[in-house]
């Protein structure tokens, strides 16, 4: 278990000012795979930006970020949160992915007067409160939902084959909630019954029960929100069933967005996953600009695996505090804060995630943030939503093939 914080000083000189930069993240408990993934990105911009000379307008000041390890509780959070901001003096904050921990978290920061940029975490409440401290870079839960259906809404266009029901199945957190929640609104309006609506008991050994209950309700598409371990099991059981589903499994990220998860399940047991992608999976093989490809390699080197959505969600939180510093030309907490909420990027590093404008509304929410829907073919998880992010040559597969037939 990594404990206190972690600290990294990427190239700092002494002669020079540092900005401090603190991040909450799970680098322990049930998120620690996606917290390191974000770490890795966090350190891996630092470093890039201090190469490149660090902050130009304060005379080349570098970055140094700061680690909190949430372990995935509100408490710990909250508590690593106060020691940023009152023992690290840190003069912006970021974090924390999950929406749990997010939530108290930037509360803390708020009455500090402390900015904070949040990263994954999508309960749509974070940026619902007035708050003017809390920017939110990548989509809120209403976005994820939305995208989910919206693919599916594609697919039958282009097919004439349509979703009519659905079961839900989450975690049950302030994520899977609130996913749950935006799909049951989006699917009324849609016409689009939900057979089954269930949250994930805690600490689940065995979904057997669960996917009887699913199988039972003859649902033609399955929609999921479950973080890794649960994620794992889950997946395992559904092809030890041969739970067969017309239209597949559709899930809201989480454990089918983290590449150890990947490197432990069997590929078959994946296969014709549709995944609601916070970056363009495959963007990799569309952009090569070199400072991405250069995070690529210093993600593997220090994770054994290259670029994740977490990954791009660190790098694009450090360059659009960067970015802000550059306005700021200076470290203070109001004037930062100040900075990040005219924050206007078309361009650059910051849009790593596969957005095309990082642009914050009043309440702090990016209304250019998007994701893609993935669907796994051939082993890979290819972009098949939005229609224009597709590349020519994927053929989605709809309905999906039965267990008998693949």
């Amino acid at each position: 278990m990594l404990t206190g914080a972690l600290a990294l000083s990427a190239g700092a000189v002494h002669a020079q000012a540092t900005v401090k930069l603190g991040c909450v993240l799970p680098l322990s408990g049930g998120s620690a795979a996606v917290g390191n993934q974000t770490r890795a990105g966090v350190i891996a911009a630092v470093e890039q930006i201090n190469k490149a000379g660090g902050i130009k307008a304060m005379n080349g000041a570098k970055l140094e970020a700061v680690f909190g390890d949430s372990q995935s509780k509100a408490d710990v959070g909250v508590s690593e949160t106060e020691r940023l901001i009152q023992r690290e003096n840190v003069s912006v904050l970021c974090g924390a992915f999950n929406s749990a921990v997010t939530f108290p978290s930037t509360e803390v920061a708020e009455r500090s007067k402390t900015p904070w940029v949040a990263i994954g975490a999508v309960k749509d409440e974070i940026t619902e409160r007035n708050f003017k401290y809390t920017f939110r870079i990548n989509n809120k839960a209403i976005y994820d939902a939305r995208e989910q259906l919206d693919a599916m809404d594609l697919l039958a266009k282009e097919t004439g084959q349509k979703v009519q029901r659905i079961a839900l199945f989450y975690e049950g957190g302030d994520w899977g909630r609130s996913h749950a929640a935006n799909i049951r609104k989006l699917a009324a309006e849609r016409g689009i019954q939900i057979a089954l609506d269930e949250p994930a008991p805690p600490n689940q050994v065995d979904f057997t029960s669960q996917l009887l209950k699913i199988r039972a309700a003859k649902v033609d598409a399955l929609v999921l929100a479950l973080y890794t371990p649960d994620q794992l099991l889950f997946t395992r059981q559904l092809a030890e069933q041969r739970l067969d589903l017309p239209f597949g499994v559709h899930s809201a990220g989480g454990g089918t967005e983290d590449p150890s998860f990947y490197t432990t399940v069997n590929p078959k047991h994946v296969a014709y996953y549709f995944v609601q992608e916070d970056w363009q999976i495959d963007i990799l093989e569309a952009n090569k600009d070199p400072r991405l490809q250069d995070i690529d390699k210093r993600t593997r080197e220090m994770l054994g695996y290259g670029m994740s959505a977490y990954v791009a969600q660190g790098v694009s939180a450090v360059y659009v505090i960067a970015d802000a510093l550059e306005r700021a030309k200076s470290s203070d907490r109001q004037a930062l804060r100040d900075a990040l909420a005219a924050t206007d990027i078309t361009a650059g590093p910051a849009l790593f995630t596969g957005y095309q404008r990082i642009k914050f509304d009043e309440q702090g929410q990016n209304t250019f943030a998007h994701g893609v829907i993935s669907q796994n073919l051939g082993g890979k998880r290819l972009t098949i939503w939005p229609a224009e992010n597709r590349m020519s040559t994927t053929k989605p597969a709809w309905p999906v093939p039965t267990w008998a037939k693949r």
